[in-house]
């Protein structure tokens, strides 16, 4: 789910840069399916029947509310639509902490969890981010601020995050198909 969403913020960025005329339509569009892929993943990744339907009971809302505010509102930039998918981000994100801290089953070292980090990833770049977008709202031209690096500052932590979520994930595919390997060797267990 989060190859995916980093594919479709590369083409986004792509669409930008080709299609400049229509960059706040590209944002707002891209903006939604951010937030649809990490409503996604946090269905996903929460098991709690009750958090589950809060997630998506709150997705329907949201989405439904962003398409209104797309078809019928030319703004460049949204101000409650960041405010609030930032907001649901972060709320989401507590509940996915809280089933792992009440959870049985969970390692006690979180961190081991590629969930984790993706979830790190989010809530830095939201947060971080959130008061940027919304004190570069009113600009026509917000790459041309001077203070786009911060942006980029948490994009790059982001990608890190990211980056170390799938390298978690793939060392614990090959920790689990390791120990499937060692149960079932003969010559090391006697009969």
């Amino acid at each position: 789910m989060i190859f995916f969403y980093l594919l479709i913020l590369f083409f986004s960025n792509f669409l930008i840069g080709a299609f400049h005329n229509r960059a706040s339509l590209i944002v707002s569009v891209s903006a939604m399916i951010e937030y649809a892929s990490f409503s996604i993943f946090f269905l996903l990744s929460i098991q709690n029947k009750t958090l589950k339907n809060s997630i998506f009971v709150a997705s329907i809302i949201f989405l439904s509310f962003e398409l209104f505010l797309l078809y019928f509102n030319n703004v460049n930039f949204d101000f409650w639509a960041a405010l609030f998918s930032t907001i649901l981000i972060v709320i989401f994100s507590i509940f996915f902490f809280y089933e792992q801290i009440n959870s049985v089953n969970t390692n006690l070292i979180i961190y081991n969890s590629y969930q984790f980090w993706i979830v790190v990833g989010c809530i830095i770049y939201l947060t971080g981010t959130l008061f940027f977008f919304l004190y570069t709202s009113n600009m026509k031209d917000r790459s041309l601020s001077p203070i786009w690096g911060i942006n980029f500052v948490f994009e790059i932590i982001k990608n890190i995050c990211f980056s170390i979520a799938f390298i978690v994930a793939k060392n614990n595919i090959r920790k689990i198909a390791t120990q499937n390997l060692e149960d079932t060797n003969v010559f090391q267990k006697p009969l």
